[in-house]
């Protein structure tokens, strides 16, 4: 173990600093000749659309029927709130939909203090979708997933269809939807609404949609605290797009790059108004949580040191499921990032490239392969490794039966976040 210790951190180093390092070099010295996207067909956005809808079918089925058999007698809607409220945040959410943020002299309900860490768009939408509370809230957040992952997956599957062809696209929405994470996409939580907000973002982006782009963006950081990171993808955008036209963007640029820093001001300035602290956030996820920011390498070394001691302590599901998970999700990313940083769009490499070193790099990790789900790239960069068909079936099928096994675990409330 201290080999792995002191060589798998270097060896995530140095993937991130080769994709780094090519990122820089085609940003400032692009290919000149750029394929036009192929036009896509309605059809196509019908099957996928078709397509979305049966996994979240699938999924809202599987979780209904497991709620009910394991809280019998209750309705589906206690039964979902139940379910859910175990080991994921749903109850957060929830709970800000209904009664908002609060301090420690007026909480309306437990811990509700500590829930500035939980960014507000989710919770103002469920609030919206629910009639103001009127409805279930928790089934109000579960049922609203199919809708925004059908968003998601059509949006998603329209990017890298323009980005890097149909056939890329159609396998790397399987390889979304196959891989272990994918379970929260049809959970109360934020994953597909960020996963449609982001990769919006980028359609709009790149369809010389700046207004629209800027407010997605805004949203996106509204959503989650990687949003933000959208202004830096949006600027590797226009410095692209400068080197390879020889002219400075035009002044509505400065949108799309501001808006999503916007969207992150906001939420410090939802902080100082309910805390009078810009920054109260970061103090109740360290106090609360334990957590802060990182290293993706310190993660690495600090995740196998743990599932060392975990496993041979006899809690074999959190070695397996949270230690051992992130270190193959920060590595398997950051290989993948590096094989295909050649073949990457520029401004979404420099995007991934970000996302993985923010997200990867708390200082206690326990979602990362929740986290690396909302990344639209990873997916799109192992299509793009396997190239064969064979290798593609290989693929989908190690990453379904990954899937299955962390789905089944998350079923038994194991230590699946």
């Amino acid at each position: 173990m201290d080999i792995l210790q002191a060589v798998l951190p270097g060896m995530a180093a140095a993937l991130f600093l080769w994709g780094a390092a090519v990122c820089v070099r085609r940003l400032f010295w692009p290919d000149l000749e750029v394929p036009a996207p192929s036009p896509a067909c309605k059809g196509e956005y019908v099957r996928v659309l078709a397509a979305c809808l049966c996994a979240g079918l699938c999924f809202i089925t599987l979780f209904s029927v497991c709620a009910l058999r394991q809280y019998p007698g209750q309705g589906l809607a206690a039964a979902v709130q139940r379910f859910f409220g175990q080991n994921i945040d749903s109850n957060s959410y929830v709970g800000l939909a209904q009664y908002g943020y609060g301090t420690g002299s007026s909480e309306l309900w437990p811990e509700q203090t500590v829930q500035i860490v939980f960014f507000p768009l989710f919770p103002a939408l469920l609030r919206v979708v629910s009639l103001g509370g009127r409805l279930p809230l928790h089934l109000a957040g579960f049922l609203l997933q199919i809708p925004l992952f059908c968003w998601a997956g059509t949006a998603l599957y329209a990017l890298l269809r323009r980005n890097y062809g149909p056939g890329a696209a159609r396998w790397a929405l399987a390889f979304l939807l196959a891989a272990p994470g994918a379970l929260f996409f049809f959970t109360p939580m934020t994953e597909s609404l960020f996963l449609a907000l982001s990769v919006s973002f980028f359609l709009a982006l790149e369809k010389d949609r700046p207004a629209a782009a800027g407010w997605l963006g805004l949203l996106a950081a509204l959503c989650r605290s990687p949003g933000a990171l959208l202004a830096g993808a949006a600027a590797a955008w226009y410095i692209l797009c400068w080197r390879r036209e020889k002219s400075a963007p035009r002044p509505a640029a400065l949108w799309p790059v501001a808006a999503p820093a916007l969207g992150l001001g906001m939420y410090l300035l939802l902080n100082w108004r309910v805390y009078g602290n810009w920054f109260q956030f970061a103090v109740y996820q360290k106090e609360h949580w334990h957590q802060g920011p990182g290293f993706f390498t310190d993660t690495v070394r600090y995740h196998l040191d743990y599932f060392a001691s975990w496993w041979a302590g006899g809690n074999r599901a959190g070695a397996l499921f949270i230690s051992l998970a992130a270190v193959c999700t920060i590595l398997c990313s950051l290989v993948l990032l590096a094989l295909t940083a050649k073949k990457l769009a520029v401004h979404h490499l420099a995007y991934g490239l970000a996302y993985l070193a923010f997200t990867m790099g708390a200082t206690w990790l326990l979602s990362a392969p929740r986290y690396a789900e909302g990344l639209f790239l990873l997916p799109a960069a192992l299509a793009l490794t396997a190239r064969r068909r064979a290798t593609r079936w290989l693929v989908l099928a190690v990453l379904a039966v990954l899937g299955a096994v962390y789905t089944v675990e998350f079923i038994r409330h194991g230590p699946i976040y």
